[in-house]
């Protein structure tokens, strides 16, 4: 009730920004706990790109894209998200899900290749570490698909796609796991 009085205060008595105003703050609310909640149903969802119609794929994703609910999983916005993860993978090639997914022995690479080319470069030693880090967080972009820029929209990250559409149901939406296909690789 409260949250009604609020948003009709904020929305300067305008019944139907009051509404919205609702609607995305309890979605927000439900979001935020989501977090807290396990994501244990959802669907395994297969996506076969072809480079010309009528021609046989070339590249192909199977994607295990998990929610709280068979309710969700079964929604046709589901299933959408489902696809447009699927092609982003085939698309950008991430390596790993999350960045906690990153072997340490990779991390270890990567900082000692930065530092090195850092310090072949040049660089004051004072500042080798920020861009040690900035290359990890290249790194990161590149190869993780949680914090990739999504193919279709670069305004977004997944992370960002899949926090939206959180919002939307209320539930935790996650990706359990990837696998990509390609001929001849």
């Amino acid at each position: 009730m409260m949250d009604c009085k609020k948003a009709l205060t904020d929305a300067e008595g305008d019944f139907d920004e009051a509404a919205k105003l609702v609607r995305e703050r309890t979605g927000a609310k439900m979001a935020d706990r989501a977090g807290e909640r396990s994501a244990e149903e959802g669907l395994v969802h297969t996506y076969l790109h072809r480079p010309t119609p009528g021609m046989p794929p070339k590249v192909g994703v199977l994607l295990e894209l998990n929610c709280e609910t068979d309710f969700v999983a079964k929604h046709e916005g589901f299933q959408e998200l489902a696809n447009d993860v699927a092609l982003h993978i085939a698309a950008m090639r991430p390596v790993v899900v999350s960045e906690d997914d990153v072997d340490e022995a990779t991390l270890e690479e990567e900082r000692e290749f930065a530092r090195k080319q850092a310090i072949d470069e040049g660089k004051p030693e004072h500042i080798v570490d920020k861009i040690v880090e900035g290359k990890l967080q290249a790194f990161y972009k590149e190869k993780v698909l949680l914090n990739q820029p999504f193919v279709r929209d670069d305004s977004r990250t997944i992370r960002e796609l899949l926090e939206e559409f959180q919002r939307t149901t209320g539930e935790k939406i996650t990706v359990g796991r990837f696998t990509r296909f390609q001929v001849g690789a």
